[in-house]
């Protein structure tokens, strides 16, 4: 039995993301839904008897303007083409009706990746062949073929494909039970990235920061942001004052889903700093428009490391995975690395997910600080251990 709710702005915010995707139903207009993903992205969509439409995200389409949507489409102003027949279903129709779908869901960097793994690999490969007769043979070439020149960029479109079948299968374009042309072909194994700051680095890093010019001190405070959380680079350049609680990050959008990061003290005190007098909703907003994020600092961070003398492959992403080899350095356990890094392996979730909240934040507060009395430039006892500075990607 569907549950009708009537939307109002409230109801909206407030639509949590769970561990599966769910839709609430409008009681206004018949048909129209609001979907909630695990990702935190919310679409509107429209039931029209064994089809559903994506209208499009809810942060792009305000209440009123999607219910006249639905009511036009629902009118025939705007009828939506028939899908193929399985058997009709060509890799080009299927990439229109991905790419359809999932706007509104994915982040629009996701989709643009999409396009371009489809416009120069997938489609000219594969685009008036029906699905229903890819082959493993035909696929696997390809893939070689393309491995030769860029094996990550293949492993990526590799994924794109086996992402784009199974959505054929979940939305019945193709029979549920259609084989997967995919399963047999293993992709590249990649190469060990990353590198991991030494103490001196990190000091070399923070006289950096502390010294840099003011028109670099937002991507300054990000950047040290990073290092005491562990965080990616974009979810704390995203970061909004909504997802900041007094102990804690409660992201509602990452890479692994939605995910709390606790708060050590120095990351706490950077946060009370720049709370004051904030205006924008962003805790690092553009300067040119403050309701909007900052965006990259890949300049801001060539400068910096190069004030700092840091070697030029050293990347923004080694930042936290410098903040994930000193929690290990400092005796944590790899299991509880990944806890504060958000990582979302099942297994390793599994052995985790029983540990107390008071150990993980001892565990933040502990890796905070080592990383703190090093940018001081002060002298920091590490485990006796040997550990590898490569860390994998």
């Amino acid at each position: 039995m569907t549950v009708l709710s009537l939307f109002t702005p409230a109801v909206i915010r407030n639509a949590r993301p769970g561990k599966r995707e769910y839709t609430l139903h409008d009681a206004h207009v018949p048909g129209l839904g609001l979907r909630v993903q695990p990702s935190g992205a919310k679409s509107w969509t429209l039931r029209m008897g064994n089809r559903r439409i994506t209208i499009g995200a809810v942060d792009r389409i305000d209440l009123a303007d999607a219910r006249a949507q639905a009511l036009k489409l629902i009118a025939g102003e705007a009828p939506p083409p028939p899908p193929p027949s399985a058997k009709a279903l060509t890799f080009d129709a299927l990439a229109d009706a991905f790419l359809s779908v999932k706007q509104g869901i994915y982040k629009p960097e996701t989709l643009a990746s999409c396009r371009v793994y489809l416009d120069t690999q997938l489609r000219p490969a594969f685009g008036k062949r029906p699905v229903l007769r890819l082959t493993t043979p035909e696929i696997a070439q390809w893939f070689h073929t393309y491995s030769r020149t860029r094996p990550g960029g293949a492993n990526q479109a590799l994924g794109l494909l086996v992402t784009m079948l199974n959505f054929a299968r979940s939305a019945r374009l193709i029979p549920k039970d259609a084989p997967n042309p995919c399963a047999p072909i293993r992709k590249n194994r990649g190469k060990a990235r990353g590198r991991l700051l030494s103490s001196d680095q990190i000091t070399a890093l923070g006289k950096a920061l502390r010294s840099c010019p003011p028109s670099h001190r937002d991507a300054a405070d990000a950047l040290r942001l990073i290092l005491l959380t562990g965080c990616r680079s974009g979810e704390i350049l995203r970061l909004r004052w909504s997802e900041v609680l007094p102990d804690r990050l409660h992201l509602a959008a990452t890479k692994t889903g939605p995910r709390e990061v606790l708060l050590s003290s120095p990351a706490i005190r950077l946060l009370a700093k720049r709370k004051k007098g904030a205006v924008s909703p962003f805790v690092f907003p553009s300067s040119r428009l403050p309701n909007a994020p900052i965006g990259k600092i890949d300049h801001q961070w060539s400068v910096i490391r190069w004030r700092a003398g840091l070697p030029k492959d050293i990347r923004l992403h080694d930042l936290g995975h410098t903040y994930a080899s000193h929690a290990i350095m400092q005796g944590q356990s790899l299991t509880i690395a990944g806890k504060l890094l958000g990582h979302a392996n099942p297994a390793s979730t599994e052995r985790y997910a029983h540990l107390d909240g008071q150990y993980l934040a001892a565990a933040a507060e502990r890796v905070a600080t080592t990383v703190v009395s090093m940018m001081a430039g002060k002298t920091v006892a590490l485990d006796k251990r040997v550990y590898s500075s490569n860390i994998q990607s």
